[in-house]
């Protein structure tokens, strides 16, 4: 069994396409077919059953593609690290960040880490839950701190809450609905609707909410990933949204968009840092976790 062949064997997991494996993979779809034989041989195993049209996975690819990911995060890993002592190639930390904790959060971690080891580069990729997870198992990243927007994670993932994070409705300032106290529910279904186009839990609670008093959830008028486009849009109309507090901290202290007030419980989701179980970890991570922690614990916003 070879690396690369390990390696190959995850691009068709995760594509279930010769095609777009091979792309991935940089080889042709003939030298990807190829190769996949020849892990299947060194294993005495068929991983894949094959038709014209699709790419199936058996029992046995499902079974140890586990530990492809754990094999393939830990070589990675050994290869930065032998880069890093070798000095042949960059001391860096890979950190996945949700956008609630992208702009201050994850920011003081990082500094306070490069005053530790001022010649570490940082990269810091920001996406939702669903895109960053993925990227941590095949040890793309070195660890995620984002909302937990699931109840269940990979077995391959541990994770720490840091903090709750509290859900509001947000509207811009001069909205009907702004400055007003303990709005209800019913007159939020008056006015159009931003949502994200990923599944978060917290969906379930606003339904939930809107639910225990016979109402029927609001049904979205724009859906959108960007949450750019989504303040652009709150900014110049009378459409609401709900997300985390921290994402519209400053627009909030600077006037420019307002809290709703609903006679509503809270909507909250926690803040997790998700990192590899039973993975070597670099003592920058290891720096980066301590500091996530010491800010959260001192109150840090």
């Amino acid at each position: 069994m070879e690396m690369r062949q390990l390696r190959h064997f995850l691009a068709l997991m995760e594509t279930k396409s010769y095609w777009r494996a091979a792309e991935e993979c940089g080889l042709t779809p003939q030298a990807l077919s190829k190769s996949i034989r020849r892990f299947e041989d060194s294993l005495g195993v068929r991983l894949f059953d094959r038709d014209t049209r699709s790419v199936r996975p058996t029992l046995f690819a499902e079974q140890i593609v586990t530990y492809a990911r754990n094999i393939d995060a830990e070589a990675r890993s050994l290869r930065r690290a032998l880069d890093a002592l070798l000095d042949t190639g960059t001391n860096q930390l890979v950190i996945g960040a949700g956008a609630a904790v992208a702009t201050k959060l994850i920011a003081d971690a990082v500094l306070a880490v490069r005053r530790h080891n001022s010649n570490i580069a940082v990269d810091v990729i920001e996406g939702t839950f669903e895109d960053l997870i993925p990227r941590l198992l095949q040890g793309k990243i070195d660890v995620v701190v984002s909302i937990m927007t699931v109840d269940v994670v990979d077995r391959l993932i541990d994770h720490r809450v840091l903090r709750v994070e509290k859900y509001r409705a947000y509207t811009r300032a001069g909205h009907p609905l702004a400055g007003l106290e303990k709005v209800p529910l019913a007159r939020l279904l008056e006015f159009p609707w931003i949502a994200g186009d990923d599944e978060d839990q917290v969906e379930a609670e606003v339904a939930a909410s809107f639910r225990a008093i016979d109402l029927n959830p609001p049904e979205p008028t724009f859906k959108t990933n960007s949450v750019s486009f989504a303040l652009g849009l709150l900014l110049q109309s009378d459409a609401l949204l709900i997300l985390p507090q921290e994402i519209l901290r400053r627009e909030t202290a600077a006037g420019l968009v307002v809290p709703i007030d609903t006679d509503a419980d809270d909507w909250t989701r926690p803040t997790v840092v998700f990192f590899r179980k039973n993975s070597t970890r670099s003592p920058d991570s290891l720096q980066f976790l301590r500091e996530l922690k010491r800010i959260v614990e001192a109150g840090t916003p």
